[in-house]
């Protein structure tokens, strides 16, 4: 692995204990403010370590790098880039591994150059069941609305959760923490795609982690997560599903192996939940019409996918619930959303020409299921209807064997 391309290092560190990353492309508005946070966060909670924060940028041409050495910071800092016209997060990880192993930093943290919530609490909450040894890869909890992130919800938790046998609730998250071992293990991997949006990297950080057995923890956050970026519900279904559906696929076929043998799930350990949250998550309203008329205008088009890579059962299935659905109805049972994923994952498999039909096929299915999730709901509270979303990612545990068979 090479890509080291630029670094400036004014304060001349060799070697650090812990190393806070701050992937970045064109982030000169927003970078100085959680590279201040993250500082006081490792003032306050770790004097007796050392500790650098590290910007892996994008060659950005907008003052990024200028903005992040200009912050108010007490902690020695890091600048390095990729080659110009190299840009994505794969790529700026792999700048991460290289440079943490260079450090030969115990522990190191991933946060967004635009983080806007960040709090200087985090950096204790990412940090500490690392440097206890208690574990080696930490995800965040955070405050979520209960219709927030559906994708990560009704996809990504499921299908991790079942494939790879750990019950990790943010599988997709950009902020997280790991130990030198993990590192390692990233830094050998050799797979990662350069331009990869994020969800590759996220699903294939967690996925390696469980392979090479690594304790994992879930330390809640106690606030909600925001960006300067974070965009309406339906236009971040929209932008993300197909981009995390091929991504998901994708670590299925390089890790099959590994996934196939795994026939349970299991919890995962929590930290902080001992905190109550501290601020409410940002309101998130869904558009019932919209679902409801998403689901026909995309769910006409993809009728003749669904018969080419569904049974004709669930085929059949979903051209019903497509001629009845109106904004009060749940067009999508479990059992079907279920069958239509690992449907086209095998299908993904065995026709690789076909992919993206493949994926197509799905995106319609994606608004059935929040319309059908929002209407079960309705009378629910926050605790009864996270219970519902644990049966239902259960229904997935329960059908693995049969797919594993299949896919075979």
């Amino acid at each position: 692995m090479n890509m080291l391309y630029e670094e400036i290092n004014p304060d001349g560190v060799t070697e650090a204990d812990i190393a806070v990353f701050l992937p970045s492309f064109q982030e000169a508005a927003n970078i100085a403010f959680p590279t201040r946070k993250a500082a006081i966060g490792l003032v306050n909670c770790y004097p007796q370590y050392t500790k650098v924060i590290v910007n892996c940028d994008n060659n950005s041409q907008d003052g990024t790098r200028e903005a992040f050495f200009g912050a108010e910071c007490e902690t020695p800092r890091i600048y390095v880039s990729t080659p110009p016209g190299v840009r994505g997060r794969g790529a700026n990880a792999l700048n991460i591994f290289k440079k943490a192993a260079d450090l030969s930093a115990k522990a190191i943290v991933i946060i967004d150059a635009n983080l806007t919530s960040i709090k200087t609490s985090w950096m204790r909450g990412l940090l500490e069941p690392i440097l206890s040894g208690c574990s080696e890869m930490v995800t965040p909890l955070y405050v979520r609305h209960p219709y927030d992130t559906p994708v990560t919800r009704f996809f990504a938790y499921p299908m991790m959760r079942s494939l790879f046998g750990r019950r990790v609730m943010q599988p997709i998250c950009a902020d997280r923490a790991f130990s030198a071992r993990l590192n390692k293990v990233f830094l050998d991997y050799g797979q990662w795609e350069l331009d990869d949006r994020g969800y590759s990297l996220d699903l294939t950080m967690l996925g390696l982690a469980i392979i090479n057995q690594a304790p994992i923890c879930q330390s809640f956050m106690a606030h909600p997560r925001v960006t300067v970026d974070s965009r309406p519900l339906e236009t971040a279904m929209t932008n993300s599903f197909k981009n995390v559906a091929a991504a998901m696929f994708n670590l299925m076929l390089k890790t099959d192996k590994e996934w196939s043998k795994v026939t349970r799930s299991r919890p995962t350990a929590l930290a902080g939940v001992d905190q109550p949250p501290q601020n409410l998550p940002p309101q998130v309203t869904v558009d019932c019409k919209f679902l409801a008329s998403e689901f026909r205008r995309l769910g006409t088009a993809g009728q003749p996918l669904w018969a080419e890579f569904f049974n004709p059962d669930l085929a059949g299935r979903l051209t019903a619930a497509l001629n009845s659905v109106e904004p009060d109805s749940r067009p999508l049972l479990i059992e079907d959303w279920r069958e239509a994923i690992f449907s086209a994952a095998i299908a993904y498999k065995n026709q690789p020409g076909r992919r993206d039909d493949i994926v197509m096929a799905l995106e319609p299915l994606l608004y059935a299921k929040c319309l059908t999730a929002r209407n079960m709901a309705k009378n629910l509270n926050e605790q009864q209807y996270n219970t519902l979303l644990e049966s239902e990612a259960m229904a997935f545990d329960n059908g693995k064997k049969n797919f594993v068979a299949r896919w075979g």
